[in-house]
């Protein structure tokens, strides 16, 4: 009998590592390192308008501190930075923002046992994910992924993003396989799921309990767009490939 999986694609933020943590988290060390300057505010009150900017702007979003700084002067009670001063705060937050990320990047600790079962199974290995392409390859290369995937497929770099059919069909060409050759993994329903579906993959939901996910919102899944698996760990996808390879 031959091998049916050849491929298996991931998402990479929140699914590989806690991008939306790390993220968070980062922030807040920014905030610490405009307080350690001077700056008079409360930690608590500045990392609520920090949520509230990304919020309204996105977490990609260039100019967090920035803001924070007008919203500071405009709202809190106190706070007067003078225009001539806001960079030395801001430069100090983009700095400890960076290092803390840099500091802290990790994979979640189910992947790369996964990821060398994969390999010794003779089966190919991919990252589907949206974003700019020097930020998805910085946080590849820093969380030691370089040498674990096989193809790495960035929207940006394309022209296509999630959930974009296109951008798995581009994934299928690349490695001459079709869709229900293919694994994919990704940790949201309408960016990694769908997508999958649509190039008739064999899609698992994996719950990773961030802001995302069903089981943190609630949110049923049309019987439409039903994931194939869910898993909860990393390590039940072994199975799941040789269920279907048995198949």
């Amino acid at each position: 009998m031959g091998q049916k999986i050849k491929v298996v694609g991931f998402d990479l933020d929140d699914c590989l590592f806690d991008s939306t943590g790390l993220s968070a988290q980062a922030r807040i060390m920014g905030i610490k390192a405009m307080i350690d300057l001077g700056l008079n505010v409360n930690l608590s009150k500045a990392k609520i308008m920090m949520d509230e900017i990304v919020s309204d702007y996105g977490s990609n979003f260039p100019k967090h501190y920035n803001y924070l700084i007008k919203r500071l002067n405009n709202f809190e009670v106190g706070v007067d930075i003078p225009p001539g001063e806001q960079y030395k705060y801001i430069s100090a937050a983009v700095i400890a923002y960076h290092q803390a990320k840099i500091d802290n990047i990790k994979l979640y600790d189910d992947v790369e046992e996964c990821l060398k079962k994969i390999r010794k199974l003779k089966i190919k290995t991919a990252i589907i994910t949206d974003g700019i392409p020097i930020k998805q390859y910085e946080k590849i290369h820093r969380l030691g992924l370089t040498n674990l995937i096989d193809l790495v497929v960035i929207s940006d770099q394309l022209g296509i993003r999630k959930p974009n059919p296109k951008l798995f069909d581009y994934c299928l060409k690349k490695f001459g396989v079709k869709g229900e050759e293919v694994i994919y993994v990704g940790d949201r329903i309408e960016k990694d799921i769908i997508p999958a579906l649509l190039n008739n993959m064999i899609s698992i939901y994996i719950h990773r309990g961030g802001k995302w996910d069903t089981r943190t919102t609630g949110m049923r899944i049309p019987n439409e767009i039903q994931p194939d698996y869910e898993i909860s760990n990393l390590n039940e996808l072994i199975a799941i490939i040789e269920e279907l390879n048995e198949k």
